[in-house]
């Protein structure tokens, strides 16, 4: 089977598109073309509210009073702003082309069988389709719609969930029945726009993201993502995002095989690299969920709280239980369970009964349980503390079988307590069932954030204070552009030749001779014991796994012994110093990708490498400081601070060893396939860091 790279077909088309989509996704008149699947469209747009005109084209129904139906698009009264296309693919190819040589603004695709097939038929229709828009945006094709709850108008595939608004989030996907899924949901979750974009033919999940971002009335991006199509467009709607202060949260699936491949059948989609999209996500302060209920939790503090401006967090119920959990969930996140202030501690005291423990995260109790206005006295006090969010954990009984009153006043005086609104507030419960409906909806029209599941809820807490801390920093993302050699034979460096070409770059490396085993002897006594003995060879990358490296080796004994091994696996060795002083081995490798250019890995080395799997990938340029904050948030860190009262590592030369190779990797992208040192070796503070082995792949000869 041939694989065709749709990514890159798509990136090529892309440009002939015309950025307008106002009339698209704010249309004041709509044509709908079909039956079946047309049907919700009108539907839809009923429920909502739509007052403009909405012209149906269907040669085989008739009208009634119901719906006028056209025969065909001459017979139409107007030009429409939008179209709706739910026929057939060949159809759908014509009839876009009618409606381009109209003046329609846009239009939504239903069809499927283009580059999803990953065939060379589907990608000629394809690029048919493509030739016949001529310039005018359209979504999809294999695509759901859209709604937008904003403006009371929807061109979905399927029945409208959810009310008009004036203000929300907008939700971008790659799948449509994610769309549904999203619309359908019971977490009271404001949307503003749910936009589907099928196979990003013509107007991919960048383009959206940054129509959405001129919308003033868009207060949260959410996304479910399977590929990003224009990396360099990308780059600049986070950039864009974070000066506008509006946060994003995405669902990027891919990390396992099975949801590639399912990707791979779904859409066509290029997936993968996954820990370089996590690289860029921390980089620039977008939020990575792991499923929509985290999605949609985090996209609720952002519409309702917004960015936190610091990590001091209060959290209380009635329930030593609830907060138990709390610790225990909250042991590897940001948030920060600080004391509450003594002047409002000795004030509790005198508000709560004697066998209350005022603490943060606070077990409120229920000696006041049946007294919600003296619950309203601990409420007032807790918002008088110098706390950036107050939440109250609070679960509902079944509102079918049981009393809800007590709960209600509870919520009531809680809502009142924050009138003022300086600090922000949320109501948690720990089950995703147990907030009904009125209540979070009285909760987000008095500016608290309802959160439904317990780890959903710290799981949104301590994302909208990591973006703050990502914001904060002057991070930026620009793809390094370079050109591609034509060279297609992958050529290697040896362990010598590697190392002499990165200590021309200034990456110090031990002090070594390349020898024969008639020379060994001699040239190990130039070197000095204790030394190390190794194979050189570009054929053999693990060393260790065929014992082609012996450490530590003192004495000329030891040399001759290693020495008959070693002639087993060829006839170059490398006689090295021994490096004394050692903290820590790392990683550092270099990769060239083909969609986001050049890379730096940093991780966990030796023989820990793929055991730990303890790593993090870089995208270029770096400065200082986003090096360092990704060594700090590797496991290996803590042998470099000085674990349990040992040496530290000379943190300094990695960071400056790192700088340096992003500088090598800059200047010869061209060239350059990969390249590990592997172990960098970490000395004792002042004593500099030592790559004690390295590989170069290339495609032309490195400078």
């Amino acid at each position: 089977t041939t694989t065709y790279n749709i990514s890159l077909f798509i990136k090529t088309t892309w440009g002939l598109m015309s950025k307008n989509f106002k009339k698209l996704f704010q249309p004041k008149s709509l044509a709908i073309v079909g039956g079946y699947w047309a049907d919700f469209v009108v539907e839809g747009n009923r429920k909502l509210g739509f007052k403009g005109p909405i012209w149906r084209i269907n040669p085989n129904r008739k009208s009634d009073k119901k719906n006028k139906y056209y025969k065909s698009i001459k017979e139409l009264p107007g030009i429409p702003d939008c179209v709706y296309i739910a026929v057939s693919r060949d159809l759908t190819i014509d009839a876009i082309k009618e409606f381009k040589s109209i003046g329609t603004g846009g239009a939504v695709c239903l069809a499927s069988r283009f580059s999803e097939t990953n065939s060379k038929e589907g990608l000629k229709k394809t690029n048919q389709l493509i030739k016949n828009a001529n310039g005018m945006p359209f979504l999809g094709p294999n695509c759901y719609g859209f709604i937008n709850y904003l403006d009371k108008v929807s061109v979905w595939s399927d029945q409208v969930a959810g009310e008009p608004t004036k203000k929300g989030i907008a939700f971008i996907c790659q799948s449509g029945t994610i769309g549904n899924t999203i619309s359908f949901n019971e977490r009271s979750l404001p949307l503003g726009y749910i936009i589907s974009v099928g196979n990003q033919t013509c107007i991919t999940i960048e383009d959206i993201i940054d129509y959405t971002l001129n919308d003033k009335r868009i207060t949260a991006i959410g996304v479910y993502a399977e590929s990003f199509t224009n990396i360099d467009l990308f780059f600049k709607v986070l950039k864009k995002a974070k000066e506008k202060k509006i946060p994003i949260a995405i669902v990027k699936v891919g990390r396992s095989k099975i949801a590639s491949d399912t990707i791979m059948s779904h859409t066509g989609s290029l997936s993968g690299k996954e820990d370089i999209y996590d690289s860029i996500f921390k980089q620039m302060g977008v939020t990575r969920c792991n499923s929509l209920s985290e999605l949609s939790e985090t996209l609720k503090i952002f519409h309702t709280a917004g960015i936190l401006k610091s990590n001091k967090i209060s959290i209380m119920g009635p329930s030593g239980g609830d907060m138990a959990m709390i610790g225990d969930l909250s042991d590897e996140l940001s948030i920060e369970y600080s004391d509450i202030p003594k002047s409002i501690t000795n004030s509790l005291k005198k508000v709560n009964h004697e066998g209350v423990i005022i603490s943060n995260p606070f077990d409120l109790q229920t000696y006041n349980w049946n007294d919600p206005k003296s619950l309203r006295k601990t409420f007032d006090l807790m918002f008088k503390a110098n706390f950036d969010l107050i939440a109250l954990m609070l679960d509902f009984p079944n509102m079918k079988d049981c009393d809800v009153d007590e709960w209600e006043d509870i919520v009531d005086q809680y809502i009142l307590s924050n009138k003022s609104k300086k600090t922000k507030a949320a109501l948690i419960a720990s089950l995703p069932e147990t907030l009904p409906k009125h209540i979070r909806d009285k909760c987000l029209r008095s500016g608290i954030v309802p959160l439904q599941g317990l780890q959903e809820a710290l799981f949104a807490i301590n994302s909208s204070i990591v973006v703050k801390k990502a914001w904060a920093k002057s991070n930026s993302l620009k793809r390094i552009k370079y050109k591609k050699s034509n060279k297609k034979i992958i050529k290697t460096y040896n362990e010598f030749q590697s190392k002499k070409i990165l200590h021309k770059h200034g990456i110090k490396i031990p002090n070594s001779i390349l020898s024969n085993r008639s020379n060994i002897i001699k040239d190990s006594k130039k070197i000095g014991f204790p030394l190390v003995l190794k194979i050189n060879s570009k054929k053999i990358i693990h060393k260790t796994e065929l014992k082609g490296v012996f450490t530590n080796v003192d004495s000329e004994t030891e040399v001759k012994k290693n020495i008959k091994h070693l002639s087993k696996l060829g006839n170059s060795f490398l006689v090295e110093k021994m490096i004394k002083d050692k903290v820590a081995e790392m990683i550092i490798g270099i990769k060239v990708d083909d969609q986001f250019g050049p890379l730096i890995i940093i991780g966990s080395g030796g023989i820990y490498t793929e055991l730990l799997k303890d790593s993090v990938t870089l995208l270029l340029p770096l400065t200082k400081q986003i090096v360092l904050d990704a060594i700090n948030n590797l496991k290996i860190s803590k042998l470099l601070y000085g674990y349990r009262g040992k040496a530290e590592g000379d943190l300094n030369a990695l960071v400056e060893t790192v700088l340096k190779l992003s500088k090598f990797v800059e200047k010869n992208a061209s060239n350059l396939i990969e390249a590990d040192i592997n172990p960098l070796i970490i000395c004792n503070k002042g004593k500099g860091v030592i790559a004690a082995d390295a590989l170069i792949h290339y495609l032309e000869e490195i400078k």
